[in-house]
C-alpha cells in the first residue's frame, strides 16, 4: 500500500529506505540494497531509482563520493509524518482541525495507556518553545 498525500507519494519501497537512512544514517545505493533488497529480490538498479526519485522530491539529499553517491535523509521521519498526517487528515476531516486533533488523540488514548501522558508532556515541551521563541524575537 502507497502513502499518497497532495505533496509526496511514498510507496513501500521508498518508505524502506527512508526509514533505513534515519536509522542508520548516510549510505550509498549498494549499501542500503544490500542491507534491503536481497531479502525481497529486488535488484540494485530498482533501489538506485527509488533513491533518485526521493532525491528529486528533496526527500533525500546527495553527494559524490569517489565513484558513487552518498545518500541522506534531508527531512526528519518528524517532518515526513507531520506532512502524511495533515494532508490525509485535512482530506479526510475537510479542514476541520477540530475533527482530526480529536481522532488523534482518540488513537494515541486506545493505543496505549500512557500515550496521553506522552501528549501532555510533549504539548508542555511544544508550549515552552513557542514561549521561547517569542521571548527571543522581543529581545532581538
Amino acid at each position: 500500500m502507497s502513502v499518497r498525500t497532495r505533496k509526496i507519494a511514498l510507496g513501500p519501497l521508498e518508505i524502506s529506505i527512508l526509514q533505513y537512512l534515519w536509522k542508520r544514517g548516510p549510505a550509498e545505493v549498494k549499501t542500503v540494497h544490500h542491507d534491503l533488497g536481497r531479502k525481497g529480490g529486488q535488484s540494485c538498479n530498482t533501489f538506485q531509482s527509488a533513491m533518485d526519485r526521493l532525491f528529486k522530491k528533496g526527500l533525500l539529499s546527495r553527494h559524490k563520493v569517489s565513484h558513487a553517491f552518498l545518500y541522506e535523509a534531508s527531512v526528519s521521519q518528524s517532518q515526513v509524518v507531520t506532512r502524511v498526517m495533515d494532508d490525509v487528515l485535512k482530506t479526510l476531516s475537510e479542514n476541520s482541525r477540530d475533527d482530526y486533533l480529536l481522532a488523534f488523540l482518540d488513537h494515541a488514548a486506545e493505543s496505549d495507556s500512557a500515550a496521553l501522558d506522552t501528549l501532555e508532556r510533549l504539548i508542555k515541551e511544544k508550549r515552552q518553545e513557542q514561549n521561547d521563541a517569542r521571548r527571543g524575537e522581543d529581545d532581538g
